[in-house]
């Protein structure tokens, strides 16, 4: 059974403490490289206007390619800094058994609790293991202020704090006003297949990290989000379908399993995938998984979108759009009021964070689209409440921006400020395109001729990449 009582809870402030594990494990055919410094920031307010049609995935696309991403430099950010080096269970995992998440406590919005703003190393009990996670509150978020959440997963062998590095979802996403939570998988990996021969359940795990902060804070229930990068987007999809009541929307980027049994999710699904992705592939199939994950290969993006999708309400019509030179947009239009599905497919990325610094080692990086950007835009439009109907719905609603309360205004029908005026042609498909050449500190997108500068990215890899998976 899962605690997260006082007793069994330890919290830390400022640098966590050393004892990261490693794991040396990978996936066959990739090479460790060296820790990324802070790489291009996205940019500092959310604000998406959202229409009651099925193009809210380019108006996403449109607000990313928007953003000034700020200066770049090459310390790492103050969140990044804080969360040091924090890791997952020393030696090898515990196996245990899948147990049922507890129902969540009383909130903190009626009991009046709340959290100091900052970053801070959480540990709660799970079962009989001590499992970690990150915290960082934004400033404003005190008793009786409701926050959304965010919990942003990594990669596999990638540590906490370079996932922050590269993704900076806990600093954007704070700056908008979200509450982020970065969990630590044990042995920094994520067991996705709720496997006992993989490790502890990692479904509990996250089941128990909200209900701890469900009873330690304000959290709006609402708008409970998760976004994961590679096996930590493999973990989210595994939680939208364990945990169906928990989110409110998903985005994942370079995942490549949604579980066998995933019956009815609730939450709105965005992919983030490059179509030369040699880690997980476009398509499907490529190398199988060595130990503890024998023999999985990856599944195509679009037939297990399609199967969420179904799974989810919608039917199964979908299109494809060319929205920009290296994004390929297809939506699910058919959705239940309120949820969306789609994906952007970066052409020529590979197994990367688009707007993230370089990883020549995992393939060409996408800079003219930022997915965090991407993610923050999508988590603010979909509350679970069905405050905003998009894509496949049929009224009206105002978007739930960062922490800010929602108004009934109707939503602008015009996209973000700097926009294109009109839609890319839809004249290519996903692939056609061949992969950038990277080029380590580029900053110079190559965005179609309509549309405006996206994210720079002057950082360069210089410590270690997620091993295997990543």
């Amino acid at each position: 059974m899962a605690t997260g009582n006082s007793a069994g809870r330890r919290r830390s402030h400022g640098r966590a403490g050393a004892g990261s594990a490693r794991s040396g494990a990978a996936r066959q055919g990739l090479a460790r490289s060296s820790a990324l410094r802070h790489g291009s920031r996205p940019a500092n307010t959310l604000w998406l206007p959202l229409t009651a049609a099925a193009g809210v995935l380019l108006l996403l696309v449109w607000y990313a390619m928007s953003q000034d991403p700020g200066e770049a430099t090459g310390s790492s950010s103050p969140v990044a800094s804080a969360l040091g080096g924090a890791g997952g269970a020393s030696g090898g995992p515990a196996a245990v058994a899948a147990p049922t998440v507890p129902p969540p406590p009383r909130s903190g919005c009626e009991t009046g609790s709340s959290l100091p703003a900052g970053v801070t190393t959480e540990t709660i009990h799970v079962g009989d293991v001590d499992r970690q996670f990150l915290l960082a509150v934004p400033q404003g978020g005190g008793a009786g202020t409701a926050l959304p959440l965010v919990l942003n997963l990594h990669g596999y062998g990638q540590p906490a704090q370079e996932l922050e590095q590269y993704t900076q979802m806990a600093d954007s996403g704070t700056r908008a006003g979200y509450a982020v939570a970065v969990p630590v998988g044990a042995s920094n990996r994520w067991n996705f297949t709720r496997s006992a021969k993989v490790g502890p359940d990692d479904v509990l795990f996250v089941g128990a990290l909200l209900n701890d902060l469900t009873g330690r804070m304000c959290l709006d229930p609402k708008r409970v989000f998760a976004s994961g990068f590679s096996d930590g987007a493999d973990m989210v999809l595994a939680l939208a379908c364990a945990l169906p009541e928990r989110f409110a929307a998903v985005v994942t980027v370079a995942s490549s399993r949604l579980p066998d049994a995933c019956a009815a999710p609730r939450a709105s699904l965005l992919e983030l995938h490059g179509t030369d992705d040699r880690i997980a592939p476009f398509n499907g199939g490529g190398q199988a998984r060595t130990a503890p994950y024998n023999g999985l290969v990856a599944q195509p993006v679009e037939a297990r979108t399609d199967r969420y999708a179904r799974a989810l309400g919608c039917g199964g019509e979908h299109s494809t759009t060319q929205d920009f030179t290296h994004v390929a947009r297809t939506s699910w239009t058919t959705c239940p009021a309120g949820k969306d599905v789609g994906t952007l497919a970066m052409q020529g990325g590979g197994h990367t964070w688009p707007g993230a610094a370089p990883r020549p080692e995992l393939g060409g990086t996408v800079t003219n689209l930022s997915a965090t950007v991407v993610a923050l835009a999508f988590f603010s439009g979909h509350p679970a409440d069905g405050r905003t109907v998009t894509g496949g719905g049929s009224g009206g609603g105002a978007p739930a921006t960062g922490g800010a309360a929602t108004g009934g205004a109707t939503a602008p029908t015009q996209p973000p400020a700097g926009a294109p005026a009109t839609t890319p042609p839809a004249s290519a498909a996903p692939g056609d395109q061949p992969e950038p050449t990277p080029t380590g500190a580029s900053d110079d997108p190559d965005p179609a001729p309509s549309a405006p500068p996206g994210p720079s990215t002057s950082a360069t890899p210089t410590g270690e990449t997620p091993a295997g998976a990543g």
